[in-house]
């Protein structure tokens, strides 16, 4: 069950990844990609689309991967040694919370950090743990 969790939470920011493709600059601003990249979307340019499309297919690889050590099948052993370091890389993603708290933390634009900063970060350590957890129990 938690494999099948993992695997959707990973799917999801596959989604949302994609969906900021199509939304463009407001959508940079909201995910924090900085005002560079936002401003070069607006300006057309190619390579901010590049860059999400990229960050989005790992997150479907990762959902697919998860997806398969969930399930008795070939290869399932090899598939969870990477949803142990798909979490851990969550976990290393979430992190930044403590530097944030503290107030060490600046953004691309030299922003500090906002609420929702606090709740990617949060979110971030959550699916790494539910990850780490499906292995644990091979659920």
């Amino acid at each position: 069950m938690l494999f099948l969790v993992a695997a959707a939470a990973d799917f999801v920011l596959f989604a949302g990844h994609v969906a900021a493709i199509f939304i463009g600059e407001p959508a940079y601003i909201f995910l924090r990609a900085g005002k560079a990249m936002a401003a070069a979307d607006t300006r057309g340019e190619i390579w901010p689309a590049l860059l999400t499309a990229f960050v989005s297919v790992v997150f479907l690889a990762w959902a697919i991967v998860t997806f398969w050590a969930s399930k008795p099948r070939a290869y399932s052993k090899a598939a969870r040694y990477l949803v142990i370091a798909i979490g851990v890389v969550f976990l290393l993603r979430g992190g930044i919370i403590v530097f944030q708290v503290m107030g060490l933390t600046a953004f691309s634009d030299g922003e500090v950090p906002q609420f929702r900063d606090f709740i990617f970060s949060a979110s971030a350590i959550l699916i790494g743990l539910v990850h780490l957890g499906a292995v644990r129990t091979k659920s």
